[in-house]
């Protein structure tokens, strides 16, 4: 008995250590051949921070990563922070990306940029491929393996669409052939990961053409929505922030004054402030606030892309602006 015993052990044994280096394989093929994004590399940072270096969690989409500098502020309140963001990303990824950054780090505060409550239903309907889109997978991709990224896909994505998200090699498995991206990791994971910053402010003005498309646009009196999915996250995330201890902000980013002016931007300011007071959030709209923080005529056309991504000269003003008003 004692030696049918050791060798079903041996045998179990085996099997273990197959699957473990079948997962470190696999895990470092898609780390090679990953097509090179800011999103998953954002995770891939995020994952390398010393255990308790976190003291301030910004989330949401890009408007959060465009507007808050990390250096600025550092300097103002004496905390570290990181910007953990992707492009058009919704409450419901930020839900899960704040679940499954507590793994990791214990935030005093965890600010939510405001634009993430939109009508964005995270792709499901209406596109060529449903359910599937580039910045949602980037996201779920760059987060660990684990049961809160299963309770992610499992979430965000149609059942037909779960090995899809599950297995990210399944898509990026013939950049073999691209010397490029094999490369550009390479040297990213071997020494660029540690120099990398989630802030990702605009590197260009706002063209004359954009401009005058805002200047001239007619007003449109439609009310704003925001999808009942990101209003259930919302509340959700709320909630966890209550359970961790954490407390939670919602600020939402100035936009350029040409793009407010063109929309019903009170309905939807009346809504975020509405879902705010009825989790007993501090809320702040730097739409409200041009003045104070600084933004002058000329400023809008000198620190906006477009209506809404800041510059560095931008991203400075409105930081210090924020973090001299959270409560």
């Amino acid at each position: 008995m004692p030696g049918r015993r050791q060798l079903h052990g041996k045998k179990y044994g085996k099997v273990l250590l197959f699957l473990l280096l079948f997962f470190v394989l696999l895990r470092t093929a898609v780390l090679l051949l990953y097509p090179s994004n800011a999103i998953f590399r954002t995770w891939q940072r995020f994952y390398r921070l010393r255990r308790g270096e976190v003291d301030i969690l910004i989330v949401g989409n890009s408007h959060a990563y465009s507007s808050f500098d990390p250096e600025i502020i550092s300097e103002m309140t004496g905390q570290d922070s990181y910007i953990l963001a992707s492009n058009s990303q919704n409450v419901v990824q930020t839900y899960f990306n704040v679940k499954e950054a507590l793994h990791y780090q214990h935030p005093d505060r965890i600010v939510l940029e405001a634009f993430a409550l939109d009508d964005n239903n995270n792709w499901l309907y209406g596109t060529e491929t449903p359910d599937r889109d580039w910045k949602k997978e980037s996201n779920i991709d760059g987060m660990r393996f684990g049961l809160t990224k299963l309770e992610a896909i499992t979430k965000q994505y149609l059942p037909e669409n779960w090995s899809y998200a599950v297995f990210p090699i399944l898509r990026c498995h013939g950049n073999w052939a691209d010397i490029w991206t094999v490369g550009s990791n390479l040297a990213f994971y071997t020494k660029e990961i540690w120099q990398y910053s989630s802030f990702h402010p605009s590197e260009t003005k706002m063209t004359e053409e954009t401009k005058a498309l805002y200047d001239t646009a007619a007003y449109n009196s439609a009310p704003k929505v925001i999808s009942a999915i990101n209003i259930e996250y919302f509340h959700k995330l709320a909630q966890l922030c209550r359970e961790e201890d954490i407390t939670l902000y919602l600020v939402m980013a100035p936009m350029y004054d040409g793009y407010i002016k063109s929309i019903n931007y009170e309905d939807w300011k009346g809504k975020m402030e509405d879902l705010a007071e009825s989790e007993k959030l501090f809320y702040l709209d730097c739409n409200e606030h041009y003045e104070e923080i600084g933004l002058s005529s000329q400023d809008f056309e000198d620190i906006y892309n477009g209506y809404h991504h800041l510059n560095k000269d931008g991203a400075d003003k409105v930081t210090k602006f924020v973090f001299e008003n959270l409560q």
